[in-house]
């Protein structure tokens, strides 16, 4: 018999790569309260950096622990619960089987996220502590989460999210990446040190002077860090003094790990996680100016249980990657020297004719962010190579770190950006045709969306002003007004009409009025 779903209780068990954790909270008077929280250690993380797979061992073990959460989640009586995992499941190259077996064994649904996905979840949970600091408002910062496997890395300007990008380096895969030139060599902290500049001096972030003002990190590791210094908890944040993390690293960087575990009472496996969070924090401290590091006590399932127990912070969640993803994806293309102008031009007719095309299309919100990114980055292959900028574009755009946007919604967003006039979609590419069928039909939407609004500033000198956009009957009526030549404009708009009546069973009609002469264009 199936229990009605209480909307007040909402639990998250979370396959972390150091752990397995559940949450179960409840809301009352509009505000989440927690009921229990559990965890138990598990070694998942080492197993898939030093294997590459998850052993049946350890898959029985995560199966049995389950087993016991499920009963708790029936106690409390839970009905909405989800179910994630991260880092350790989305590198293992056995996951499929993992996930298969979980599901028969436990009938548990694991959400495995992307690193996108992840981070811009907890990005928001600090962000939204940043905001309730009031004195850090307008500052800029570099907002990291320090993963197991990852580095989240991020750039705030005071207003949103300006540049993203995630490292392949966490505090527990740096350890068993390097683990084994430890016993080759005394000063193995150098050998991090130089690893971890190998691959953080190449970033070079999009602020006036090249650093930002705060420093705002968040995971296990840097809660174990303020500990260890003596910080407390305040206000829901920790705040560490940047020359007592300084100072701490001297006493430790040529400490053997068993004098670091002994010294601070700590596990092996501990001891790891807390040098491998000093080093990188101290690397990355060197991106600001700041002083102190602020760390906000928030984890990936605050954001999930949040937008669980209230569906309005789902919505302001979505708000705010839409916002940061437009923004990042503007300081790319300023970094490939794309037209501002052109490209602000294309995005805002391409969503004027989407927004009114919305009866014909039958896309959301989601689709429409890719449409706006790919008119933001269309141009980027131009930097690579005038010759083939079209298929550098889709190899950049694929490729590229975009705020909160998964593997799948790049790769539409690189199909989107990769035709002009002269291209459209072929059956018999290989490359569109690895796409499902739900995926090329919205791809071929928004590829023929995004060609019309490209034709209408051909030139890139953005002629046309105050269009308008409406549909009569079997026709998709755009109108402007402009006294400049607009032949070039004229002629690609006739290119690209055919594949949109093709796609949509529209006939685009462009009107173009002057004081000097009034074209009308029928297709």
């Amino acid at each position: 018999m199936n229990r009605k779903k209480n909307t007040r209780l909402a639990a998250v068990i979370d396959i972390d790569s150091n752990a397995l954790k559940m949450r179960i909270s409840q809301l009352k008077k509009g505000k989440i309260a927690d009921l229990e929280t559990l965890e138990y250690p598990l070694r998942l993380g080492h197993e898939i950096f030093t294997t590459g797979k998850i052993s049946f061992e350890s898959l029985r073990e995560l199966s049995s622990l389950l087993h016991g959460y499920e009963d708790t989640l029936s106690g409390y009586g839970v009905t909405n619960c989800r179910t994630v995992a991260t880092t350790a499941l989305r590198e293992a190259e056995n996951r499929s089987f993992i996930i298969d077996q979980l599901k028969i064994q436990n009938e548990v649904q694991v959400e495995v996220l992307e690193e996108s996905q992840e981070k811009s979840l907890i990005y928001w949970e600090m962000l939204n502590c940043l905001e309730q600091m009031g004195k850090k408002q307008g500052e800029s910062a570099l907002v990291c989460y320090i993963g197991a496997g990852t580095i989240g890395f991020s750039v705030y300007n005071g207003k949103q999210m300006i540049f993203s990008q995630n490292i392949p380096i966490g505090s527990l895969k740096l350890h068993d990446m390097l683990g084994n030139i430890q016993a080759m060599t005394e000063n193995f902290s150098t050998v991090v040190e130089e690893y971890l500049d190998s691959i953080l001096l190449h970033i070079k972030i999009p602020l006036e002077n090249g650093k930002a003002n705060n420093l705002v990190l968040a995971g296990s590791g840097i809660r174990l860090l303020a500990k260890i210094c003596g910080v407390p908890l305040e206000n829901g944040r920790y705040k560490l003094n940047s020359l007592q993390l300084r100072e701490l690293f001297k006493k430790i960087r040529k400490m053997p790990q068993d004098r670091i575990s002994r010294k601070y009472h700590l596990s092996e496996e501990m001891a790891e996680l807390f040098y491998s969070s000093l080093a990188i924090s101290l690397k990355l401290l060197k991106f600001t100016v700041s002083t102190t590091v602020v760390s906000p006590d928030v984890e990936l399932w605050d954001a999930l249980i949040r937008q669980m127990l209230l569906p309005k912070s789902a919505a302001q969640y979505q708000k705010h990657v839409q916002v940061s993803a437009i923004s990042c994806a503007e300081e790319i293309a300023d970094s490939y020297h794309c037209s501002r102008l052109h490209t602000e031009c294309v995005r805002q007719f391409s969503c004027k004719i989407f927004d009114k095309m919305k009866g014909a299309h039958g896309l959301g919100a989601r689709e429409r962010l890719l449409l706006e990114i790919a008119a933001i980055l269309h141009d980027c292959g131009h930097y690579v190579t005038v010759k083939g900028h079209l298929q550098s574009s889709f190899d950049l755009i694929k490729d590229m770190d975009l705020y909160g946007l998964t593997e799948e919604e790049k790769l539409l967003t690189a199909f989107v950006a990769r035709y002009n006039e002269y291209d459209v979609p072929d059956p018999q590419d290989a490359a569109f045709a690895s796409l499902n069928e739900k995926n090329r039909l919205i791809v071929s939407k928004l590829i023929a969306i995004f060609r019309l609004a490209n034709a209408l500033d051909k030139s890139q000198k953005q002629k046309l002003s105050e269009l308008k956009v409406r549909l009569d009957k079997d026709r998709l009526k755009i109108s402007s007004r402009s006294d400049a030549n607009l032949y070039l404009e004229q002629w690609a708009f006739g290119q690209c009409a055919p594949y949109f009546k093709e796609v949509f069973g529209y006939n685009p009609e462009l009107t173009l009025q002057t004081d000097l002469l009034q074209t009308n264009q029928r297709l």
